[in-house]
């Protein structure tokens, strides 16, 4: 059996992340979950990813630095924004402190301890500036390397037609020189990175590119998900503007339905690359 992290992003986001992701882990599709700790649905929802669940679950960090949550201490700025002037080495250093540090403090208040692993939203971890910042606060927050949480790679595997675009532009924001550090520091690091595509298929589109992905995976790797199951009226107070609203009921649809049928079909079994100890 091929061991491979199935994650899904966004945990804390709205409810409809929430229900899909204690879903699928319950029905053992899903191994880890990545969390905004600032969203508005993060502190209702820690208390579901802890007790038995917990067992199979790696719990990390989404830092986030491009989605406006009115609790965070910090404002967001567009993601075009942010990636220029992390190349320009621009950014504010008080204010990517502030994130960094705000949201570890929300994720431990809220879940009572340190992530399992670390990623960003829309990958802004691996961002220059940025990925100095995280990767010194986390040295300095938990000391010792295998203490520290696991940090996500975002470097591609290619599949049937190579690598593609999207998955290209991921990786050069600053995969290589994320990894490089990162090994140099002393932190663990997942293999490849799968599940990337553009939020366009249906649920028959899916289905095959999930098979796809299983199919490519080799032990290590993480495969990345976005599914929510619906959260309710649309003006409910923990429902934020959800870009990808579309594409997270098909995910949903397609891993509730298929997900532990395609896993079984590939060899895969869903892996936590996290072992401290846990409560």
């Amino acid at each position: 059996m091929k061991r491979v992290v199935m994650c899904v992003d966004d945990f804390g986001l709205h409810p409809g992340v929430n229900r899909a992701v204690v879903e699928l882990v319950d029905a053992g599709v899903v191994s880890a979950t990545s969390c905004m700790s600032w969203g508005p649905a993060w502190r209702e929802g820690a208390a579901l990813l802890k007790g038995p669940r917990r067992e199979h679950l790696d719990v990390g960090l989404h830092l986030n630095l491009t989605e406006d949550f009115a609790a965070a201490p910090h404002e967001a700025l567009p993601l075009g924004m942010v990636i220029g002037r992390a190349v320009l080495h621009s950014l504010n250093r008080s204010w990517l402190q502030r994130a960094v540090c705000s949201q570890l403090d929300a994720f431990e208040e809220a879940f009572g301890q340190a992530p399992d692993y670390v990623d960003g939203h829309q990958h802004v971890h691996q961002l220059p500036q940025v990925r100095e910042q995280l990767l010194a606060e986390l040295s300095r927050r938990y000391g010792a390397p295998a203490q520290r949480p696991w940090l996500r790679l975002t470097c591609a595997r290619a599949g049937p037609h190579g690598v593609t675009f999207k998955q290209r532009l991921i990786q050069a924001l600053g995969a290589r020189a994320f990894e490089r550090i990162a090994r140099r520091a002393g932190f663990n690091l997942n293999g490849a990175l799968l599940g990337v595509y553009s939020f366009d298929a249906d649920t028959t589109g899916y289905a095959r590119r999930l098979r796809d992905w299983l199919q490519q995976a080799q032990d290590g790797d993480v495969l990345m998900m976005h599914p929510a199951a619906a959260p309710g009226r649309a003006d409910h107070p923990c429902t934020p503007p959800d870009a990808i609203a579309a594409a997270r009921a098909v995910e949903y649809s397609v891993l509730g339905q298929q997900g532990l049928l395609c896993l079984t079909q590939a060899g895969v079994q869903p892996h936590r690359l996290q072992r401290r100890p846990l409560f």
